[in-house]
C-alpha cells in the first residue's frame, strides 16, 4: 500500500507508546500499530499542554465522527504477524467541553479492505454497540488558526479494551463512530504542524457513502488521522518479524537492550534488566504457536 502520509505501521511486537497514555507491557498487550504522533507541536498551547491547529486558516479543527447521523472514521494500518487486538485507542473532542470528558460513546469495528471499496468487509466489532472503556485527558487542545488557544476543545484519547480480535497477519482499516453530550461533535482531530495538514489515508462515512476525509468541504487535504492498536502477537520473541525464531531475533533483542529500546522491557517493570534476558529466553525457547 502507498502511503502518502505520517502513517507507519509498526511491527507487531514492538513495544512502543507514542502518546504515553497506555502502557503496553512488553512482549504482553503491546502496540502493534499507531498513526501519531497526536500532536506535532508539543507545548505551543498557552496552558503549557501541546496544541493542534485547525490550517490552514479557515479550515476545520477536526473531521467528524457524529454517530447519531451515522458518521464513520476510517484508519489504516498493517500488521506484520497474526495477532489479538485487545484494545484500540481514537482520540476525540467536543467543542464546548472545557470541565471533564463529554464523549460517552464508541463504536469500533474493523475492516479488511478500505471501507467502501468493492470486496471490503467488517471481519471483527459492532460500530453500533458502545465499547468505550475510559476517555483520559491527553493535555493536547485543538484551536483555530490564527487565534487565542481557548481550552474549550480539550482532546481525550478514548479507549476500548477486551475487544479479543483474532486476526492474521495482513492491512487493516480501524473504523470508529463517537458521540457526546454536547452538540459541537464529536471531532477527531487531524495531524499537522503549525503551517500544514499532514496528507494522509482517512476516510470518512457520510450520509451512507465512505468518502475521503478531508479538513475542509472545498478541495481540502485528505487527513492524518491518530488512532493506537494493541494486542498480543502469536509469536512474541519473533522481534525482527521473518515469522521464524533465529539468532537474528537475538540480535535484535540485544541491540534494543544496548540501545536502551523499550523494546527489550520483556518482563514489563519498566526497567532494563539482566531479568529482561531472562524473560526473552523463555519466550524465545517456547516457541511460536
Amino acid at each position: 500500500m502507498t502511503k502518502t502520509s505520517t502513517h507507519r505501521a509498526v511491527r507487531a511486537s514492538a513495544v512502543l507508546v507514542s502518546f504515553g497514555l497506555i502502557a503496553g507491557t512488553a512482549m504482553g498487550q503491546d502496540l502493534l500499530a499507531d498513526n501519531g504522533p497526536l500532536s506535532a507541536m508539543p507545548g505551543a498551547h498557552e496552558t503549557g499542554g501541546d496544541l493542534i491547529w485547525g490550517v490552514p486558516e479557515g479550515a476545520s479543527a477536526g473531521v467528524s465522527s457524529y454517530s447519531t447521523l451515522a458518521y464513520r472514521l476510517a484508519e489504516d494500518f498493517e500488521l506484520a504477524a497474526a495477532a489479538t487486538i485487545d484494545s484500540v485507542v481514537v482520540f476525540g473532542y467536543q467543542q464546548g467541553a472545557i470541565t471533564g470528558p463529554t464523549i460517552d460513546f464508541m463504536g469500533v469495528e474493523l475492516w479488511s479492505g478500505r471501507p467502501g471499496d468493492a470486496g471490503s468487509r467488517v471481519v471483527a466489532g459492532d460500530i453500533t454497540q458502545n465499547v468505550l472503556a475510559s476517555a483520559e485527558h491527553t493535555n493536547t487542545y485543538v484551536a483555530m488558526f490564527g487565534v487565542d488557544f481557548p481550552i474549550d476543545r480539550a482532546v481525550y484519547a478514548l479507549t476500548a479494551d477486551n475487544l479479543g480480535w483474532s486476526v492474521e497477519a495482513g492491512e487493516y482499516w480501524l473504523s470508529w463512530t463517537l458521540n457526546g453530550s454536547l452538540d459541537g461533535g464529536p471531532y477527531t482531530p487531524y495531524q499537522g504542524d503549525d503551517a500544514e495538514p499532514f496528507a494522509g489515508d482517512a476516510m470518512q462515512r457520510v450520509l451512507g457513502a465512505w468518502r475521503p476525509a478531508r479538513n475542509s468541504s472545498d478541495g481540502g487535504v485528505q487527513v492524518s488521522l491518530p488512532f493506537e492498536v494493541y494486542g498480543s502477537t502469536s509469536c512474541a520473541a519473533d522481534l525482527d518479524g521473518d515469522g521464524v525464531l533465529t539468532i537474528f531475533d537475538f540480535l535484535s533483542f540485544q541491540n534494543a537492550y544496548q540501545a536502551g529500546d523499550t523494546t527489550a522491557d520483556c518482563n514489563g517493570d519498566g526497567a532494563l534488566t539482566i531479568l529482561d534476558f531472562t524473560c526473552f529466553q523463555t519466550m524465545f525457547a517456547a516457541g511460536c504457536s
